[in-house]
């Protein structure tokens, strides 16, 4: 994807999420961002994604585990760094993109490429069959030839605040 198509992704990600506040009237329909970590593909309610940044440094911190790669700055905040690639297949990535995640702990995922989004309309949400993934994942999204887990965030942070405590 190049860097004109990930600009307009970007724009209409934050247009959706302006229009979704904007509104008075709240629809239940959920948005999906598709990215890519390493080969795989992956999705994320776009809600829980506060912004995407482009080539910013990664400041490596000792004492924690290899999944995290350091922490980067973004407005005097930082953020903790996870190599998802790392964290869930075992292969490192070399990736200058990030998705800022909203919560209190200030994580960010290292991605490699952001693919498209996606309402709930235009996709198949399918529930998970392999309990062992049911910690990082809540189910899948299906279009066209395309699987990509939906990413458990709170699941995502329990094993990054176990990992953490143990090392």
């Amino acid at each position: 994807m190049s860097d004109e198509e990930t600009e307009e992704l970007l724009e209409e990600i934050v247009e959706n999420q302006q229009i979704n506040s904007d509104s008075q009237e709240q629809t239940n329909t959920t948005s999906y961002l598709v990215f890519k970590s390493g080969d795989m593909n992956y999705a994320v309610n776009s809600t829980e994604v506060r912004e995407i940044l482009r080539n910013n440094e990664v400041y490596p911190m000792p004492f924690v585990p290899p999944y995290i790669k350091g922490v980067l700055n973004s407005y005097g905040v930082p953020f903790a760094v996870v190599d998802f690639s790392l964290f869930t297949a075992g292969s490192s990535q070399d990736s200058r993109l990030f998705m800022l995640l909203k919560n209190p702990n200030n994580i960010s995922i290292q991605v490699s490429e952001i693919q498209e989004f996606h309402n709930e309309s235009e996709v198949t949400v399918k529930e998970l069959s392999n309990a062992e993934d049911a910690p990082f994942f809540t189910g899948a999204i299906s279009f066209d030839d395309v699987t990509a887990p939906i990413l458990n965030i709170n699941g995502i942070l329990e094993k990054i605040r176990s990992d953490l405590e143990n090392s």
